[in-house]
């Protein structure tokens, strides 16, 4: 037989394997995008759920259509974790809460006065909330990223600052967005101040999310580069003490 037919055969088989290992690679990478994907997309409906339909209901109806669709995408939500029996989120209750009052308001108290100053109030809650949890174990940022299994529950001091820090910049956040609002109120129309706020508050949001959720790791290490977390500055310390 001629002995270029195993030559042949061999690298046909060879090269064959190669592509099965790499389209089996491929395959597994498309499925962890896919699942990291979902994760994040449950994550963002489950807690932003009913403030997502109110952006979009808003753009699309107007604000009266707006408070309706997300009051009712906050109370259908609710009884749809509870038929599956999930663990609702202090958050997704504290959210929802605030979605449900301020749209009954929205509804029944007409006067531009109120629809002027909601928005103000709304990121000071949310700011109050945030900042609260700052003096729990563990902060709402924490609670968030064990809850997506994005970190263990195993609790260190430097993990401790790490979600505390981006806890207070989301405080920092609702609180700058509040007063932004609050000049907005004093110095523009009804409806001009009403389309600021549903750019800006859109486009903010999803940069402060996208940080949240796509940076963290980055962060981690500038902050370990700056010798930040307490544990490298204890052993500063400790240097200098010895020196």
């Amino acid at each position: 037989m001629n002995p270029g037919y195993f030559i042949n055969s061999y690298y046909k088989r060879k090269i064959f394997a190669d592509w099965y290992r790499k389209k089996s690679y491929m395959d597994l990478m498309q499925k962890l995008l896919s699942d990291r994907v979902e994760s994040i997309t449950t994550f963002i409906l489950a807690n932003f759920g009913p403030l997502i339909g109110f952006y979009l209901a808003n753009y699309f109806w107007g604000l009266k259509a707006a408070v309706s669709v997300s009051m009712v995408l906050a109370i259908a939500e609710f009884f749809l974790l509870r038929s599956k029996n999930k663990k609702i989120s202090v958050f997704f209750y504290f959210s929802s809460a605030i979605v449900v009052l301020f749209g009954l308001a929205n509804l029944i108290i007409e006067e531009p006065f109120f629809i002027k100053f909601e928005a103000t109030l709304t990121n000071l809650f949310f700011a109050i909330f945030f900042g609260m949890s700052l003096f729990k174990e563990k902060s709402i940022v924490q609670e968030f990223a064990e809850a997506k299994n994005r970190t263990s529950e195993e609790q260190s001091e430097d993990k401790s600052y790490f979600f505390r820090l981006f806890t207070a910049v989301w405080c920092l956040y609702f609180v700058i967005k509040a007063v932004f609002y609050l000049w907005l109120n004093f110095n523009m129309s009804l409806n001009e101040g009403l389309i600021l706020r549903m750019i800006i508050g859109k486009m903010s949001f999803w940069v402060m999310m996208f940080i949240s959720i796509g940076l963290p790791a980055q962060v981690w290490k500038i902050l370990e580069k700056f010798k930040l977390f307490p544990s490298q500055k204890a052993k500063m310390q400790i240097s200098f003490l010895l020196q």
